[in-house]
């Protein structure tokens, strides 16, 4: 019993170093898609986003993008938007190629690692397996929260893992926008 109590506690103690609490109130983020130029996740307040933090190079990122780019089609009538940013050194440079080769349907930009860091709630000095995922909802939560070694991110299972986490988070955000009944 003290066993599988000391699991859970190292568990759930993992769990809150990876920042992985969820829900949570998703901090101010700004991805920068040119000199002096931002997008701003506050611009699609109202909307369920999803945020894919990639490597260009990275070949699970770039199979990622593919099935984001479908994502992205099937949910923006439903106010969904699907948002990327490459966070290696000097990624700036590598976005130009990129979009030419994997055509996403929706912004990328870029951004520092350790900025990206915070904003997924992780430490210095935490491993970051690619591409990072977060699902945030339309009142600003983040409901879904994916690393590159997590088995919902398996080739395989990936597409359909994302889509029930946009679900989710659709119907929670839909929840939070409707007013109480009167009493």
């Amino acid at each position: 019993m003290k066993r599988a109590m000391l699991v859970l506690l190292l568990f759930a103690a993992a769990t809150a170093a990876f920042g992985q609490q969820l829900p949570r109130k998703a901090p101010p983020l700004g991805i920068q898609t040119g000199p002096d130029k931002y997008l701003w996740l506050s611009e699609y307040s109202g909307k369920t986003c999803v945020v894919a933090f990639i490597l260009t190079g990275c070949s699970h990122c770039q199979f990622t993008t593919g099935i984001l780019n479908k994502i992205q089609k099937d949910y923006a009538p439903r106010g969904a938007q699907v948002i990327e940013s490459a966070i290696e050194p000097m990624s700036s440079l590598n976005i130009p190629a990129f979009r030419t080769k994997f055509a996403p349907a929706f912004p990328v930009g870029y951004n520092e690692q350790s900025y990206v860091m915070k904003f997924l709630g992780r430490g210095p000095d935490d491993p970051m397996f690619m591409p990072q995922i977060v699902v945030v909802d339309a009142k600003g939560m983040i409901r879904a929260q994916f690393a590159g070694d997590d088995a919902a991110l398996a080739n395989d299972v990936q597409e359909k893992n994302l889509r029930e986490a946009i679900e989710g988070a659709i119907k929670q955000g839909q929840a939070a926008a409707r007013p109480s009944a009167p009493k």
